[in-house]
């Protein structure tokens, strides 16, 4: 599913954004994996905040557009000085949700938008584990009720599919990558 961001905000919603993901999941399950493999590329490989919200991507980036318009910020100079020498902001949006906005890395997508860290809505996880649960779901690999095979499936995937070193054990329900799974088999 591609998605338009407007002009002048930069966004990833593959690396950011729950619903676009399971959306692009349905479309990678038909694909061959090593192209997969490609778009996951842009999810990188530090911490990501993950929105899990009700905002599609289309609102949260015209609820941005709107907050600078309604600051009669409309160039690059302008956004600039609302930095004020700051590195970064946050902005709310209609959902509660806390976005951070920093500078884009070129004049024409100078807004750079992300959630920010520990917001209303989204969680904080490893780029490496979010790979390993779209992995996961494109292979249609379902949770088990068994911890050890859940494992097992989980390591399997990470090994010969991502190059991933394999997860020692998952301590439910404080695993990041079965709370994630989960989300992806279970949540509209």
């Amino acid at each position: 599913m591609s998605v338009e961001i407007p002009f002048p905000i930069t966004f990833n919603p593959q690396k950011h954004h729950f619903r676009f993901l399971k959306n692009e999941i349905e479309r990678w399950k038909i694909m061959a994996w090593e192209d997969v493999k490609q778009e996951l590329v842009l999810i990188g490989s530090n911490l990501i905040d993950f929105y899990l919200g009700q905002l599609n991507v289309t609102q949260i980036c015209n609820e941005c557009s709107s907050y600078f318009q309604a600051k009669n910020i409309s160039n690059e100079k302008q956004f600039y000085g609302w930095l004020d020498g700051r590195e970064w902001k946050k902005i709310k949006l209609s959902d509660q949700s806390e976005w951070l906005i920093r500078q884009g890395n070129s004049t024409e997508r100078y807004i750079h938008i992300h959630p920010a860290k520990f917001s209303k809505h989204s969680i904080r996880i490893r780029a490496a584990s979010l790979k390993t649960v779209i992995a996961l779901r494109v292979n249609s690999v379902p949770i088990k009720n068994k911890a050890n095979e859940n494992l097992g499936n989980i390591n399997e995937i990470r090994k010969v599919l991502l190059g991933l070193s394999p997860v020692k054990l998952l301590q439910e329900p404080d695993s990041k990558i079965m709370r994630l799974w989960r989300l992806f088999e279970t949540k509209r």
